[in-house]
């Protein structure tokens, strides 16, 4: 796998755009390759190369406008790629069996990703420094030839090999149901944030340095806000998924965190290093080395744990001392009403949860979003009925979930559990019953790995009326379906 770094912008946020784009899609066909899923394989390959296609004809385009001498060789480097690229994947489509699909989708993945290495980090660096700082990239000349040598696509072509990917995705859905039954088949839709764009023009290299690290927190913050407007959720949302949340946030990594962070000197010295007051709070990163995220890191650390409430005892009994400064942060990280986001009173488990939210080292956006990417086509599959072929077994959303426990910081995945929630009809409190039940024979046991997940469901309890509707609405769907199947099995079929 694949990770974007700053140290990799070429200077042009276009053509940085195209390689996070590669790189997501890269990344992402290595996944499904691994589960041997090759319906997907497919359709991402086809989108990974199309893209490929679109963003050599952009990037040429640049290299024109910009006079880079090497412009010739390096589309000569296109064109034996792409021809390379475009027979793996003809041997592919053509593969008779999983071993030679397999082993072609393997070989067509290691050659994608050694060529985005070099690429970028060897090929386009060399023009890098002829891209002004502020000229927007030109748009690819009229008639430029997007099959980088191969010969050009006419307008039909491309039309065709559109609607084809898009058959492609669709060849299990029929759209010609009853009005009763139609609905059932409209894709999900939901709200997916985005981040907001890196800052710059700071009056101190401080505000610099707590926007950097502010951004990067957002990273994770704003992945978690997704959400599905018409589910009818009763309760507040957990407080990661608050846009309120992340403002009240941003205050307290300024107040208790930042000063912390200061004191390093290395971190102070870097001011000298680039001209900061020219770059924006994601560049900011590329000029971090190793030693410097271990700073970053180590006051990010010690300003939580400098927060944690201080166990005692008294009476033989166990106490926890609260200092003024968590007072404050309690105080200043409360919801403005019961009903903009639900949070405990902070504790250490809190400050734990907060302190999980930044590495310095890893861009998590972009791990999230595949993650994402996965539960939301296994959740398709498995629950959606637009799916009738590419059927997922029975719980292989549920072991998704349970599988983000190694790769992420154990705290987040009892919040993707409950951003699942929010966004599928189908993720019901009664999953997330079922769900909790693979952490622990007891609730208190559960509790351990997701606590919020577990606060989350103690609320539900509560309202009767919550599980009541969550059932009437599975009869409903499952009553839809059963007459969906009856309608299929029985409708004459077309001469």
């Amino acid at each position: 796998m694949i990770s974007w770094r700053d140290a990799m912008s070429v200077g042009s946020p276009a053509l940085d755009a195209d390689h996070k784009k590669l790189i997501e899609l890269l990344n992402l066909a290595e996944e499904w390759v691994s589960r041997e899923s090759w319906p997907q394989v497919g359709a991402v390959i086809t989108d990974l190369l199309v893209y490929v296609r679109d963003h050599f004809a952009r990037e040429e385009a640049v290299q024109s406008a910009i006079k880079f001498p090497e412009a010739e060789a390096h589309k000569k480097h296109h064109e034996a790629l792409a021809m390379k690229a475009k027979l793996l994947h003809d041997k592919f489509k053509t593969a008779t069996s999983d071993d030679g699909r397999k082993t072609c989708g393997g070989v067509l993945i290691k050659v994608l990703n050694e060529w985005l290495i070099d690429h970028i980090l060897k090929q386009d660096m060399k023009f890098k420094p002829l891209i002004p700082k502020k000229a927007p990239p030109p748009a690819p000349p009229a008639g430029s030839d997007l099959q980088m040598g191969l010969p050009q696509p006419t307008e039909a072509e491309l039309a065709a090999e559109r609607k084809a990917r898009m058959d492609a995705r669709n060849k299990d859905v029929e759209y010609d149901l009853p009005p009763n039954l139609a609905h059932l088949l409209k894709r999900i839709e939901y709200v997916v944030p985005q981040l907001p764009q890196p800052a710059k023009g700071f009056e101190s290299f401080e505000k610099f340095v707590e926007a950097a690290i502010c951004g990067r927190v957002d990273k994770v913050l704003v992945f978690f806000q997704r959400h599905n407007p018409e589910l009818n959720l009763e309760l507040p949302t957990f407080f990661l998924a608050s846009p309120e949340f992340a403002e009240k946030f941003h205050q307290a990594i300024a107040k208790f965190i930042v000063p912390v962070i200061w004191e390093s000197r290395q971190i102070r010295v870097l001011a000298t290093s680039f001209a900061w007051a020219e770059e924006d709070t994601d560049s900011f990163w590329a000029h971090v080395t190793r030693p410097l995220e271990a700073c970053i890191l180590q006051g990010w650390t010690q300003g939580w744990d400098d927060l944690k409430l201080v166990e005692t005892k008294k009476d033989g009994l166990k106490v926890f001392q609260v200092k003024d400064n968590t007072k404050a942060l309690r105080e200043m990280l409360a919801p403005s009403s019961a009903s903009a986001y639900d949070i405990p009173k902070i504790t250490n488990r809190e400050i734990d949860t907060f302190k999980s939210l930044l590495d310095p080292t890893n861009d998590w956006w972009d791990y999230l979003e595949r993650a994402w990417r996965i539960c939301h086509d296994l959740y398709e599959q498995e629950k959606d009925p637009r799916i009738f072929q590419q059927k997922a077994r029975e719980g292989a959303f549920r072991d998704n979930l349970l599988n983000a426990f190694t790769k992420f910081p154990p705290e987040w995945v009892d919040f993707m559990v409950l951003a699942c929630h929010r966004v599928f009809p189908r993720i019901t409190t009664g999953f997330l019953e079922n769900f909790a039940r693979n952490l622990g024979r007891s609730e208190a046991e559960r509790e351990q790995h997701i606590p919020y997940t577990i606060r989350y469901l103690r609320q539900a309890r509560e309202h009767p009326d919550i599980l009541d509707r969550e059932r009437y609405e599975e009869n409903e769907w499952q009553a839809k379906l059963k007459e969906l199947s009856d309608y299929l099995a029985n409708r004459p079929k077309k001469e």
